[in-house]
């Protein structure tokens, strides 16, 4: 087993620096600067970045398009939204980029967050109904990308004619899906089509029976052995415990939530059971579940609210037990992107090798050659 780590593009409002979502970004999120977080990433050895979607947000195809002529092996995992675009052309997009970048697409598929959120792009569905949506939405994207002949669907929400596009996706079969749920909706739909099946982090005991769970709704697609589970969560690495605390501790000074609307909205007015399932461990006696996880975070944000916190030790510790309890994939960041990346790639991967960590592949072009 292979285990994927991958990073992130700070791409939205608040873009990136040594503290979190404060009202004037210490580096904004230019395609030059998160140019230099994807070069940083790609020789620290991660292998995929993804690039988040929402109003707070740069549109995620176009950044990633961008940082794409910048890097050289790293693949992007696009988060967008089904429902928006239709699902003929989010394929069209999707593979114009992989064709584009020799097949460095991934796509992450997010079917919402907050109600308001949601009623800013004018989608009125309520959460089951998005993932309702979001099930025929990925039936036709991968009916495109598998069959030869035009695709015809008619379903609740689609009604598709005799659909074919150019180009056809680099990447075979087709990219990866990577999709979030922690709903029971969110569940049954990333059963039938995650590749990864991703998960805020939470506590270690929970995400084992994340793992369990998501296996046994899998074996009813015969997916099981396909699936995986991945996490979603921050990385504050220095040389001692006290100093990782104390980095860990001034990442929140200073900001608030309200600094960014929309992350108000999608943390506190929500309805993803994902992001009550952080709101909830974040709300114990101490935001320090463990000597090692730390919910500070969700205090000033939305989305991924756990961190690691650690010397590098007490770090690989804990991203093994994750390992040892099923996951194979984690999308980490850390503050700055490009210090934290390098950070872990200099003292943390190397510390990961019993993982068997994922290499980038030759691009297509080259596989082609």
């Amino acid at each position: 087993m292979a285990v994927e780590y991958a990073w992130f593009i700070p791409s939205a409002r608040a873009g990136d620096g040594h503290k979190i979502n404060v009202p004037i970004p210490e580096r904004q999120p230019t395609v030059e600067y998160l140019s230099e977080v994807a070069r940083a990433a790609e020789d620290a050895g991660f292998v995929n970045l993804l690039v988040p979607t929402g109003t707070h947000c740069l549109d995620a195809w176009v950044i990633a398009a961008g940082v794409a002529q910048n890097s050289n092996r790293i693949k992007f995992c696009v988060a967008f939204r089904p429902g928006l675009t239709s699902p003929v052309y989010s394929a069209q997009i999707c593979n114009t980029l992989d064709w584009t970048t020799n097949g460095r697409v991934t796509v992450n598929v997010v079917t919402g967050s907050s109600p308001k959120e949601q009623m800013r792009y004018g989608d009125h569905l309520n959460h089951d109904e998005r993932y309702e949506r979001a099930l025929e939405f990925l039936d036709i994207i991968k009916a495109l990308w598998t069959s030869k002949e035009p695709v015809n669907f008619k379903g609740k929400f689609y009604d598709i004619r005799d659909a074919g596009f150019f180009p056809d996706a680099a990447t075979k079969p087709f990219p990866k899906v990577y999709m979030g749920g922690s709903s029971e909706a969110g569940r049954n739909v990333g059963a039938k089509h995650s590749d990864i099946h991703m998960m805020y982090a939470v506590d270690l005991e929970t995400i084992a029976k994340d793992v369990v769970d998501m296996k046994r709704r899998a074996a009813e697609y015969g997916r099981e052995k396909e699936i995986k589970m991945g996490v979603r969560m921050h990385i504050v690495c220095r040389d001692t415990k006290e100093e990782a605390h104390r980095a860990a501790e001034a990442l929140i000074e200073g900001s608030e939530l309200s600094n960014t609307g929309t992350w108000a909205d999608m943390k506190n007015n929500t309805d993803s059971v994902g992001q009550q399932r952080v709101n909830d461990l974040a709300a114990g006696e101490s935001l320090w579940v463990t000597d090692t996880l730390w919910m500070g975070v969700n205090r000033v944000r939305a989305g991924a609210g756990a961190s690691l916190v650690g010397t590098p030790d007490m770090v690989a510790d804990t991203l093994k037990e994750y390992v040892e309890a099923g996951v194979e994939a984690f999308i980490l960041s850390g503050w700055p992107h490009v210090e934290e990346a390098t950070r872990f790639g200099r003292d943390i991967m190397p510390l990961l090798k019993d993982t068997n960590p994922a290499v980038l592949e030759e691009s297509a072009s080259t596989l082609a050659s």
